[in-house]
């Protein structure tokens, strides 16, 4: 039966079914440990499955019952389910709409930093620490409820040392970001990379994600992060590597478009 993390026994299927998964098991098993006694409702076990649920997309380790998932996350109002569906049978009735791909560094590698407009990235100044209110901003400029969630749990994770943010800024003001929002096990979970519009294709982004996950590497951690399909020829450019990949799942009577894979993570999920 699923249910929430309200014993330690669940606690610990919890963290069974998250450990050795890709991306996943990282920012999963880090949320349920900070968030499971003040957010129980996002945090869900069975004997061999860990749910966590955001906002309309749930991700899951492990395994479940078919038809008990599918019951369970219509009940709760989802619209999209990520999982390893080779390890993992989709939800009974909802059918494959796309997929992310892991990619990474090993620890100790580095990767070539990528060409730049040189002229621009004179002009930019990195910030290694950015107030997380302003990295909220940035990333959700009109949207409240969901600055309010990232600043909320950016917070919680830095002051604990399980978070990390860069900024370019220039004239004061953030114009590309990108963060590690899960630092658990050895791995660095990189999510959020954004470049101001009127920026982008100029090369800035592609250079600090790179410089940044270098840095992790260097210090003997493991830089991993989510990619959507549209993005994996950029990412495979930077030189990164791809380690695995999951598939995205929606209800039968949605169309093929599916609900966007990112929506509320972090929020941290990476589309960088």
């Amino acid at each position: 039966m699923i249910a929430q993390l309200t014993t330690p026994r669940r606690q610990k299927r919890f963290r069974q079914a998250c450990r050795g998964k890709l991306a996943l098991g990282t920012f999963m098993a880090l949320d349920a440990a900070l968030f499971c006694k003040s957010q129980p409702w996002r945090f869900y076990a069975a004997p061999t499955l860990a749910l966590e649920l955001n906002g309309t997309t749930a991700w899951a380790a492990g395994h479940a019952n078919p038809e008990e998932l599918a019951g369970f996350l219509g009940f709760c109002g989802c619209e999209q389910v990520v999982l390893d569906d080779k390890e993992c049978p989709p939800p009974a009735g909802w059918h494959r709409t796309g997929t992310l791909t892991v990619f990474g560094l090993a620890s100790a590698a580095a990767l070539p930093l990528p060409e730049v407009d040189e002229t621009l990235w004179s002009q930019l100044t990195l910030d290694r620490n950015p107030p997380s209110g302003e990295v909220a901003k940035a990333l959700y400029p009109e949207e409240g409820a969901k600055q309010e969630d990232l600043y909320s749990e950016l917070c919680s994770k830095r002051i604990r040392s399980k978070a990390q943010v860069w900024a370019l800024r220039k004239d004061g003001s953030i114009l590309c970001t990108v963060g590690a929002y899960a630092i658990q096990d050895g791995c660095a979970y990189m999510a959020c990379g954004q470049t101001d519009p009127t920026l982008r294709g100029r090369g800035i982004g592609g250079r600090l994600i790179v410089q940044f996950a270098n840095e992790f590497a260097a210090a003997g951690m493991q830089p991993v992060f989510l990619c959507a399909e549209q993005r994996v020829h950029f990412y495979t450019r930077l030189g990164f590597k791809k380690l695995g990949e999951y598939a995205q799942y929606g209800p039968s009577q949605k169309d093929d478009r599916g609900s966007d894979p990112q929506e509320g993570i972090r929020r941290s999920k990476c589309q960088c």
